[in-house]
């Protein structure tokens, strides 16, 4: 919410409120209603009164006016998070969370991998959407490191092949550590 909106809030805030305290008043007959009409008969014929109340009126009129008809809808524009997939019956928006997590359980799957951390990007070239997957495993010690990464970069790429639909996937993958602990003897925080 700008200022200015939280601004015109203020005022309306404080109008409603004044109206509320004199409806209270009127109703537990602190005022009499000679005294009311009174009062505001004498707001209304003040020069000073009138020139702010139409004043007011004007510029929160004009500035809501404004802010509809050239305001963003914020349910029409995906997510900055989201991958928008084209496909022959329309885009697709899915989450890179979602995507990270289908790579970490894939690459995780493969033997000797104890640990991964994706990271999702995408970009759309000539109508198709290109994924790259950054992982940084950690694999376990006397694991053949080529042939892991490779079945790793294989297994993730089919996934995100079959269950996006996207062909064009690159999958980078840095082996962060070689832990030397198998996987059941690890003691787990949760």
């Amino acid at each position: 919410m700008g200022i200015i909106n939280r601004f015109l809030l203020f005022i309306y805030a404080g109008v409603v409120l004044l109206a509320a305290l004199f409806v209270i008043a009127f109703a537990t007959r602190a005022i009499s209603a000679d005294i009311l009409v009174n009062e505001v008969r004498f707001a209304l014929h003040q020069s000073v009164t009138l020139t702010a109340f139409i004043v007011v009126a004007v510029f929160s009129g004009y500035f809501m006016l404004y802010s509809y008809f050239t305001g963003e809808k914020k349910e029409d524009a995906p997510k900055t998070d989201d991958v928008v997939i084209k496909t022959a019956s329309g885009e697709v928006s899915v989450a890179k969370e979602a995507i990270e997590a289908l790579a970490d359980r894939d690459a995780t799957s493969v033997k000797g991998v104890r640990e991964s951390i994706s990271k999702v990007s995408s970009k759309v070239a000539d109508g198709a959407t290109k994924i790259s997957i950054k992982q940084e495993l950690t694999l376990l010690a006397g694991t053949n490191v080529p042939e892991v990464t490779a079945e790793v970069i294989n297994t993730v790429k089919n996934r995100v092949s079959e269950s996006l639909g996207v062909t064009d996937a690159s999958v980078e993958i840095s082996v962060r550590d070689l832990n030397s602990i198998p996987a059941e003897n690890q003691k787990r925080v949760h």
